[in-house]
């Protein structure tokens, strides 16, 4: 059994490096790493209804961007692209919506390929569905494909529209592919590398209105004593920066020490306590907000080591908010509120729960009092039976020993009535015996003859009489006669 168990293991696991072995190649030589030009982002618009006083403008089919220098790396099994104006990564959607979640993720088996779905909330009421595809068609070639669907709930009914978003990616001819992302983190460092330079948008001669406010980074890891400057820009829907002013202040519960200046220069005072806090940027009546933590220089590198952050103590992804854009989401002031409507309706169906609850107990109550009375009527009918029960047996068993009683009377009576006659009987015999036993006075003389006294037999218990010569024994009860003289 044990070498049959053996052989059993050996091949599950052949068969399992047999089919896992195409996968691994194919990852093994998968080489993406490098500068790459990005087209023109194109945004599809397919509009089902729409109602433009209340979701903004009708959203329409348009291009923007192309021609931009990023780097894509592998970041174990998920593609990284920085540039552009943004930060990328292959298990997100590329729609930049802030109220988007990530609901699946799946990596292809030939490590070519990664699918992404996202939602908004439930309660959000700008709904979203986005599924985005990236195909790594070769070594040089990627493509961006997101579909889906937006949704407004609005006061007079809904704007629903549909989208296809494309982007395509080219390595530079001029460069190779380098070594991994893994592996370059493999060698440590000899300096500590400087940000990367901001990307420059495409030449814009006229900027459009503001459409999105991007801080970078959005997250800074600082000693105290340090300076930092935050990066603000303001673009148009095709990233041209518009040149809108950023304010900055500090969020409530900043330590002491902290100070933000109008550019976004952030001073961390020598005293600084370590912790976290928070700075507010703001344009064109929209905020967002990014994150400083103050660690002492001792834990600096620890810390550095496990938040996730780059060499420089930065998040490479931008904190990012909408103005207002062709994009669906925007107009978020003319959303309406439905939050007292919803909560009008969710009281009614409380209350119409609590009332029919209401009613259920009041009919089982109803019936539980029904059956408890109905059940008190039967103990005490119980009750009266077994007492009736009880008084007919006690009135039997007195009757029983009156009777029993007489009768044993009845039988003491006959008994010492027997007893007496049979006392009497033998005294009266003994009567008749001794007067038998008499001498006989001689005949008067002279006595007429009829007066002599005649000879006979007599039963000494009953006292009948028999003539003598006949039977020897009394007929009644057998007892012997006796000779009556």
């Amino acid at each position: 059994m044990r070498g049959v168990s053996r052989l059993i293991a050996s091949a599950l696991l052949a068969a399992a490096l047999f089919f896992a072995w195409p996968a691994r190649v194919a990852h093994a030589q998968l080489q993406l790493d490098g500068r790459w030009r990005q087209g023109a982002q194109r945004e599809e618009f397919t509009v089902q209804q729409w109602l433009p006083n209340g979701c903004g403008p009708t959203p329409a089919t348009n291009s923007s961007g192309g021609g931009e220098i990023v780097t894509i790396r592998l970041e174990g099994d998920e593609l990284a692209i920085v540039g552009g104006g943004r930060v990328y990564r292959s298990n997100q959607c590329y729609d930049q919506m802030p109220t988007l979640q990530r609901e699946t993720h799946s990596r292809d088996a030939n490590g070519k390929t990664w699918r992404t779905r996202c939602t908004t909330p439930p309660n959000d009421p700008r709904k979203a569905i986005l599924n985005t595809l990236v195909i790594a068609q070769s070594e040089s070639h990627i493509d961006l494909v997101e579909t889906g669907r937006y949704e407004i709930v609005v006061a007079d009914g809904r704007c629903v529209a549909d989208v296809k978003r494309t982007r395509t990616f080219d390595l530079v001819p001029e460069d190779k592919p380098v070594a991994s992302a893994s592996a370059s983190a493999a060698r440590p460092p000899t300096a500590e590398p400087k940000p990367p330079p901001e990307p420059k948008p495409a030449a814009c001669d006229s900027p459009g209105d503001p459409a999105r406010l991007e801080v970078r980074p959005s997250k800074k890891l600082v000693r105290p004593g340090e300076t930092f400057q935050f990066r603000a820009s303001v673009v148009d829907a095709r990233g041209c920066g518009t040149g809108t002013k950023t304010t900055w202040k500090l969020a409530t519960g900043a330590p002491t020490g902290v100070t933000v200046d109008a550019n976004g220069k952030v001073t961390i005072g020598k005293e600084t306590p370590e912790g976290s806090f928070e700075i507010t940027a703001s344009a064109a009546e929209q905020e967002t907000k990014v994150s400083v933590e103050v660690t002492s220089a001792a834990h600096y590198d620890d810390l550095l080591a496990s938040s996730g952050l780059n060499a420089s103590g930065e998040n490479d992804a931008a904190a990012v908010v909408n103005i207002a854009s062709t994009s669906i989401g925007a107009g978020e002031g003319r959303v309406e509120d439905r939050s007292k409507q919803r909560r009008n309706i969710f009281i009614g169906i409380v209350g119409g729960v609590l009332l029919v609850l209401g009613v259920l107990a009041a009919v089982l109550r109803g019936r539980s009092r029904r059956a408890s009375t109905i059940e008190n009527e039967a103990k005490a009918r119980h009750e009266a039976e077994v007492a009736e029960v009880l008084e007919r047996r006690r009135v039997q068993q007195e009757q029983h020993a009156v009777q029993k009683r007489a009768h044993e009377e009845s039988l003491a009576a006959a008994a010492a009535a027997k007893t007496k006659a049979k006392a009497d009987a033998i005294a009266h015999a003994g009567r008749i015996n001794a007067a038998a036993q008499a001498p006989q006075a001689a005949p008067v003389q002279g006595a007429p003859a009829s007066l002599s006294p005649k000879r006979g037999l007599i039963c000494p218990t009953c006292g009948d009489r028999v003539p003598d010569g006949g039977a020897e024994f009394c007929g009644k009860d057998g007892t012997k006669l006796v000779l009556l003289n």
